[in-house]
This record gives structure tokens, C-alpha cells and sequence, in this order.
């Protein structure tokens, strides 16, 4: 049989014989998120080293900010120094937790990228997700029979 093959109503799809529509469609999924891992690495990993899990002693507000550092800060703290934004700048970066967030200005600029770093890894993993579910919906609706096609989606 060929890769992909229709058999007594249901689908041959890479050795997964009778498969659902349903099944199909997640087995395609897995598939196309397992190709996109390698694009996933870079946020995934911006995301991580920004976890604030290095414990710090004296953190002013502890109470109501993040418990410790993450490895993003404290890199950005080593390579930058004490290097401020130029003619008194005070962009905003967010600080806290999710749920508390918010917008607090700072004039460092390693605090300033320290504290985005993260939210570019979060933009990376929703582009690459959607990407994987447009390629999903993409692949199966060249597989599927007309009936089990996907009509309509968001993505």
C-alpha cells in the first residue's frame, strides 16, 4: 500500500491502518509538530531561561513580585552592566507574575530586555502552533475524502 490509501471506508496513513478521519487528522498533527520542533527550540528556550527559579536574597516586594532571578537576567546584567537608555528614557517592560502583571518603567537597558525576553518565546510557540495547525488542516484536506474535509477554520 501507499503512504496514504483509503481502505473499506477508512484511511492507511504511515502503517496506522484503519483509521478514523479523527485519528487521521491527529496523526497528521503529530506529524507536522514534529517538523516544527526545530523551529520551536529558540522560543521554547526563551521562554525557560527566563523563569525567575534562582533564588535571591533581599528582592525588595518579594511578596508581591516573582521569588527570585531567571538566568536571562542575570546574563543580560553581566553583558550590559549599567547601561541606561539614552536622553532619560523610560520604556516599559512587564513585571510579575501572569496573573498580577504589569507595566513598570526602567531606564537599564538590561533590565528592560531581561524582563521581554520571555514574551518573545511566547510569540515564537503561538506562530509556530498556528503554523503547525494551518499545515494540519492543509495536509488532511488533500488526504480526506470531500465528506470528511475540514469546511471551514480559523486557522
Amino acid at each position: 500500500m501507499d503512504t496514504t490509501e483509503e481502505l473499506y471506508g477508512t484511511y492507511f496513513y504511515h502503517g496506522h491502518s484503519n483509521v478514523t478521519p479523527g485519528e487521521l487528522f491527529d496523526l497528521i498533527f503529530i506529524e507536522q509538530l514534529a517538523d516544527a520542533l526545530g523551529m520551536t527550540t529558540e522560543a521554547v528556550t526563551l521562554v525557560l531561561i527566563d523563569q525567575p527559579y534562582i533564588p535571591v536574597s533581599g528582592k525588595l516586594s518579594a511578596a508581591t513580585n516573582t521569588p527570585g532571578t531567571s538566568v536571562a537576567s542575570i546574563v543580560s546584567r553581566k553583558l550590559l552592566g549599567d547601561a541606561r537608555f539614552p536622553f532619560g528614557l523610560k520604556p516599559s517592560a512587564p513585571m510579575g507574575k501572569f496573573s498580577k502583571l504589569k507595566m513598570v518603567p526602567t531606564t537599564r537597558i538590561a533590565t528592560f530586555l531581561g524582563r521581554w525576553v520571555p514574551f518573545v518565546g511566547y510569540a515564537g510557540l503561538i506562530i509556530t502552533v498556528q503554523l503547525v495547525a494551518m499545515r494540519t488542516r492543509n495536509k488532511f484536506n488533500l488526504i480526506a475524502r470531500p465528506k470528511d474535509r475540514i469546511q471551514w477554520t480559523s486557522f
